[in-house]
């Protein structure tokens, strides 16, 4: 792994953080959101799994338990959505939500995709339509070149893997329009045997680049956090708690110094 980094901005990009679904890419990229934005560099996070649900909802242990967890009202999927928008407002960064289900939500004949906890880190479904439907997307127009960045699928998560897929496939496509950049998500990434087993499943060479965080990208990484209400219960006890989680997982052991891990593809 290369030292910490302080990446210096750059006129000529722009950045597209791909986020699985609402909270993801704040949750993981929050830090460097908020310094790219500082610099004046645009951001835009899109949240592939970011659609509302219509019709009745999949009878399901894991929908269940999640919309008590969330406590987010009689339409928890907009809640999340509004919470998702002030959140990238704060960190001054675009947003675009994809019309695609959060896997707990997709069903193929009234039977849902993922019914269980274990279902939703285990393979993708066979009969799942996701990543079909996300390789009929278009990018943003952009004059700038375009830094993408994606999840690695640490935690193995369904959906994280099918966007991790699905941008993989971007590069093999279209290798000289954009360049990828992988983020480990967190807080799944609070285990380094997560990240490890995560790397283990990646058919390409990658190597690690930290990216250097200051004070107030943390500081702005926590605010951004704490707008998504529904998921905090989830994970930490408040939002005190979470607070000193995130600064305890963004700190290098080797240098004390405050990072997001970022890796790319070796030349």
């Amino acid at each position: 792994m290369d030292a910490p980094l302080a990446d210096t901005p750059d006129d000529d990009q722009a950045h597209l953080f791909v986020s699985p679904h609402f909270d993801d890419g704040v949750f993981s990229c929050g830090g460097r959101i908020h310094q790219l934005t500082r610099a004046g560099e645009p951001v835009t996070v899109i949240t592939m799994m970011g659609g509302l649900h219509s019709g009745e909802l999949p009878k399901s242990p894991i929908l269940d338990d999640l919309h008590k967890r969330w406590m987010a009202g009689a339409d928890p999927l907009c809640a999340r959505q509004q919470e998702d928008k002030r959140a990238l407002a704060l960190l001054n960064a675009e947003h675009i939500h994809i019309d695609l289900t959060d896997c707990v939500y997709r069903q193929v004949d009234g039977l849902p995709l993922y019914p269980s906890e274990e279902s939703l880190f285990g393979n993708v479904h066979v009969a799942d339509y996701a990543l079909q439907y996300l390789e009929a997307l278009s990018l943003p127009d952009t004059a700038r070149r375009l830094v993408i960045y994606l999840p690695l699928a640490v935690g193995h998560h369904v959906d994280h893997q099918i966007v991790r897929d699905w941008g993989i496939g971007l590069l093999r496509d279209k290798p000289e329009s954009w360049s990828l950049r992988f983020y480990a998500e967190y807080p799944y990434f609070n285990t380094e045997r997560a990240i490890t087993l995560a790397l283990s499943k990646m058919n390409m060479p990658l190597r690690e680049k930290p990216i250097k965080l200051d004070e107030a990208d943390l500081a702005a990484k926590v605010n951004a956090i704490a707008c998504y209400n529904s998921q905090i219960s989830t994970f930490w006890e408040d939002v005190d708690a979470m607070a000193l989680d995130l600064r305890r997982s963004s700190l290098d052991p080797r240098t004390g110094q405050l990072v997001e891990r970022y890796w790319e593809i070796e030349s």
